[in-house]
């Protein structure tokens, strides 16, 4: 695809976004605007616009805005700094906000902490949002100034993004309030049981996704379309076990099947074209968050990740971080010859070709080996930078803090870094749903009815493009316990973990797998004493942040807390 094309595709999403941002200031403020080319207005209202497809797609614009925290903010946070794929080290007085982080990792969380709260308002301003919205196209058909018909497939849609949040709502916390009704809403809803919420939340997905559009272009990038909407169906059939206690394999099948068989979209040749800089082209995303430095903002992997030093690797306009990093067993669960592992640099040559990882000693621009004056006096690498301290038999990560060294742990790489770009507002679209998902979910639902032999062909097909050769079984040894017994299904469940690697999934899998709280099995690479996971049952869920149980009486504090 041409860039311009690209481009115009990423703009569709953007000028939404845009336009509603306008709108929402011009009914904010009631300001006037003066302009002698065109006729404006102080206020939106229904007689002054929604008036054509335009509008009412610019309208949508505000449902979409929430989705910009969601790559690598709160939800990332909990849904991957609690498992075996990242951590976030204490670097002396860096990264330790109390020892949040070092909490978030050991699962011994607090219900005062921020990580416990940011996901509850991210998600519920999401819903809230989409309530409004809903109230507006229900207010016009009322009115008769527009038709049932029309407002139909924009209802439909936004009763999707609603249910994204509510999907992440249920997984997380379980047990939270039905909020549907903007107008007359209750300003202290209740708590519902977790079985409620997820039954609530696939009816009105089951009756509003087959309204969705159809359609697979730059009108429906970064909209939840009819094939998003399956997908979002699929991931909730695939935890209804744990949601609810009884599973639906089969209702995965049919909903994958609906995205394979439609034949709109396929794996790409080269893994990574699913996360370079200008990457909104893939035939695998299904749902896209389609980020720029310029009109979508907010992206701020590069700035979690990178080490301060890696601002010369890239001539990056801001200095990164030095936080997330990915932990040794998880590393080492790629095969060498694993195209989306890469190589790690050495000491005489820069990495010698690209991965989900950043490893051993980096480099500059301009060919030389990246200098850390502030190294630890105790790092045996010493100045030169070395992530993750390869080859050497040094643990990646010295300790989880409050004293790791600066340079430990592998850094996440999966996501270009473009050259003299903003770490912090990255151009990367972020694949929300992609194809090889939809396969692995196949994969899992038809192994889990004892058809391995028809998910294997799924699964060798993204090891095939990542230069492995094909599995004949699904079990194996899991990631996190090589040194463990080979477990039902194990090489399936890594292969879930190479493939979808921060793309939060992590958490979801490590609890539908029974792994989540089996003793802490999975345990950190590190050596500090008494740096060991908690497992306890109630762990399965996070805890109602404070300020939300002091702001509404009505709810319900999870058990354990």
């Amino acid at each position: 695809m041409k860039t311009q094309d690209r481009n115009k595709k990423k703009r569709s999403f953007q000028l939404v976004g845009a336009t509603m941002i306008t709108l929402m200031f011009a009914i904010a403020f009631g300001q006037s605007c003066t302009n002698l080319d065109e006729k404006l207005y102080d206020a939106v209202t229904p007689d002054n616009f929604f008036k054509s497809d335009a509008e009412f797609v610019s309208a949508l614009g505000a449902a979409y805005t929430t989705f910009g925290g969601y790559a690598d903010g709160d939800i990332a946070h909990v849904q991957e700094v609690t498992t075996d794929e990242a951590a976030v080290p204490t670097r002396g007085s860096d990264w330790d906000d109390g020892g949040t982080w070092r909490r978030l990792h050991l699962h011994a969380w607090k219900f005062e902490d921020d990580n416990m709260g940011g996901p509850w308002d991210f998600c519920f301003s999401g819903v809230n949002t989409a309530n409004r919205l809903i109230y507006q196209f229900q207010t016009l058909v009322k009115n008769g100034q527009v038709e049932q018909a029309a407002a139909d497939a924009y209802i439909s849609e936004l009763q999707a993004v609603r249910g994204f949040f509510y999907w992440q709502l249920v997984d997380m916390y379980g047990n939270v309030p039905i909020v549907t009704d903007f107008a007359s809403g209750d300003a202290a809803p209740p708590t519902k049981q977790r079985t409620e919420v997820y039954n609530f939340l696939v009816g009105d997905l089951e009756a509003s996704v087959p309204k969705l559009s159809k359609a697979v272009d730059g009108t429906t990038y970064g909209r939840m379309n009819y094939y998003a909407g399956e997908m979002l169906l699929a991931k909730l059939y695939l935890n209804a076990g744990v949601y609810t206690g009884t599973a639906q394999w089969a209702k995965v099948i049919t909903a994958c099947d609906e995205i394979i068989n439609s034949g709109k979209y396929s794996l790409e040749s080269n893994f990574f074209a699913n996360f370079n800089v200008n990457n909104s082209a893939s035939k695998e995303f299904i749902f896209a968050i389609p980020y720029d430095q310029i009109f979508f903002t907010g992206f701020s992997l590069g700035c979690e990740t990178l080490h301060y030093g890696s601002q010369y690797t890239y001539n990056l306009t801001q200095q990164p971080w030095n936080g997330f990093c990915t932990l040794e067993q998880f590393y080492n669960s790629y095969d060498n010859s694993d195209l989306r592992k890469g190589d790690a640099g050495t000491q005489t040559a820069p990495q010698a070709k690209r991965g989900s990882f950043l490893a051993g000693y980096q480099w500059t621009s301009g060919g030389k080996l990246v200098i850390d004056d502030g190294a630890d006096a105790t790092d045996p690498d010493g100045k030169p930078l070395n992530f993750g301290n390869i080859g050497d038999g040094v643990p990646t990560i010295n300790e989880l803090g409050p004293q790791c060294w600066r340079q430990s742990g592998i850094r996440i790489g999966k996501w270009e870094f473009g050259m003299g770009a903003d770490p912090g507002n990255m151009s990367n679209d972020f694949g929300v749903f992609r194809y090889a998902d939809v396969l692995l979910m196949k994969a899992e639902a038809l192994f889990r009815l004892g058809r391995a032999s028809e998910a294997i062909p799924l699964v060798n097909q993204i090891r095939a493009r990542a230069g492995l050769t094909g599995l004949t079984s699904l079990d194996g040894k899991v990631s996190f316990d090589p040194a463990g017994p080979v477990v039902n299904g194990g090489e399936l469940f890594n292969e879930m973990g190479r493939e979808m690697f921060y793309e939060h999934n992590r958490r979801q899998d490590l609890i539908r797998w029974g792994f989540w709280s089996q003793n802490a099995k999975w345990t950190l690479p590190h050596h500090n004493v008494g740096d060991v996971v908690k497992s306890d049952a109630y762990l399965l869920l996070f805890p109602i942040n404070r300020s939300k149980l002091s702001a509404n009486p009505n709810l319900v504090q999870n058990p354990g807390y």
